[in-house]
């Protein structure tokens, strides 16, 4: 059975640490079922508890028209203070779908939404280059980092080559003049995220070693490309990386989305010449994600150690693997409980208002390790809060 095959039983679960898992094993993987985002945002509305999640995590799946009238039905009947989870996903519509549904969306999105789209699909390259050039120049000078000119930015981008305006040769002369400097510009980062548009595979090696720079915007933009390109020459290229402590994080991110035996036999040599717990946590998780037998060795080797480093909540990882997975275990109801206890602690936690530096951060319920931020540094939790 494929990955998806596993899931697809579990994707919409009555037990919300299931539910959780599901959600975080799809939020980077390419190649999700448009069905299965109508399904999730279904969920979403029908079960509050699982709104928030829900909403956080399908943003990077694909949305159709069936998606978009989900949203449109819905929003004007959610909890006003939790409204801007489903109205930021309105800004990842596709700008065709976008103006089909224009006077239904035009409460939700900024009026300058519609000239950009409209110049998206009517625009000449000149016009498009100097819109994309000034939102170029908004990124590097916004502090701290905007989602919202990001999104926008990936938009002209997407424009720029789909219509086959900008060339091989234009790709590796910024990338060359980037390497040349400590940090990335933006227009660098967004040349990287072309590359995954384009599916330029011979950028692999180049990428995967820029595993190292200390920059979460372009980590996050080299893992996505990375990722889409779905292949093992991915993983061979990424697979030192694991041993690496400044770049497992986004390295274990990378492995843990591409769905082959190379894939988990890499993963499972890194955690077995892993020192460190933390580095273990990351890559029982990865190995957990893939949904493999082959990584049950290592998964059991794991929840025998006495102590867990706090950068994952592997009680509830592995409870959900097996569950899964369809395999007992005599501490599975154990996980379980100890999972349940640690999101009672947070609710109630945040319900009395506690100190952020003593409570756990997160956003909203819960932030994934590969989450931005809910401090806005731009960074990712794990790097940043969550550290």
């Amino acid at each position: 059975m494929t990955f998806l095959e596993k899931l697809k039983p579990h994707l919409i679960s009555d037990d919300v640490l299931i539910q959780e898992v599901v959600l975080h094993a799809l939020h980077d993987y390419p190649n999700v079922p448009e069905d299965w985002t109508n399904e999730l945002l279904k969920e979403a509305f029908k079960n509050i508890e699982k709104q928030t999640s829900i909403l956080i995590y399908v943003e990077n799946l694909t949305f159709n028209e069936e998606s978009i009238r989900i949203l449109i039905e819905n929003i004007p009947l959610m909890d006003p203070t939790k409204r801007h989870l489903a109205v930021n996903l309105l800004h990842r519509i596709e700008p065709e779908l976008a103006l089909k549904f224009k006077e239904q969306l035009k409460n939700y999105l900024p009026e300058d939404t519609w000239p950009l789209y409209a110049l998206l699909l009517q625009g000449t390259e000149e016009d498009v280059y100097m819109e994309y050039g000034q939102v170029l120049n908004d990124l590097d000078s916004a502090k701290p980092y905007q989602n919202n000119i990001i999104i926008k930015a990936k938009k002209l981008a997407d424009c720029i080559v789909k219509n086959g305006w900008v060339t091989e040769d234009e790709i590796s002369i910024v990338l060359q003049e980037e390497l040349k400097e400590q940090w990335f510009t933006s227009n660098g980062i967004l040349t990287v995220y072309m590359i995954g548009l384009l599916q330029l595979k011979e950028y692999i090696p180049l990428l995967a070693s820029l595993m190292v720079r200390d920059d979460d915007r372009l980590l996050e933009e080299v893992s996505a490309t990375l990722i889409s390109l779905q292949s093992d020459e991915v993983v061979r290229e990424v697979g030192p990386y694991l041993k690496i402590d400044e770049a497992i994080i986004f390295a274990a991110s990378v492995v843990e989305n591409i769905k082959t035996e190379l894939a988990v036999q890499v993963l499972r040599e890194a955690y077995r010449s892993a020192k460190e717990l933390d580095q273990q946590d990351i890559l029982a998780e990865a190995l957990c994600h893939q949904l493999s037998e082959e990584a049950l060795p290592e998964i059991n080797e794991h929840m025998k150690l006495e102590y867990s480093s706090g950068l994952v909540d592997i009680e509830q990882t592995v409870y959900s693997y097996f569950s899964i997975m369809g395999k007992e275990h005599p501490e599975k109801d154990v996980w379980r409980q100890v999972a349940l206890e640690r999101e009672m602690e947070f609710r109630k936690s945040s319900e009395q208002g506690k100190d952020p530096a003593i409570a756990p951060v997160r956003n909203e319920t819960k932030v994934g390790r590969n989450d931005p931020c809910p401090c806005g540094s731009g960074k990712k939790y794990k790097k940043c809060c969550g550290k």
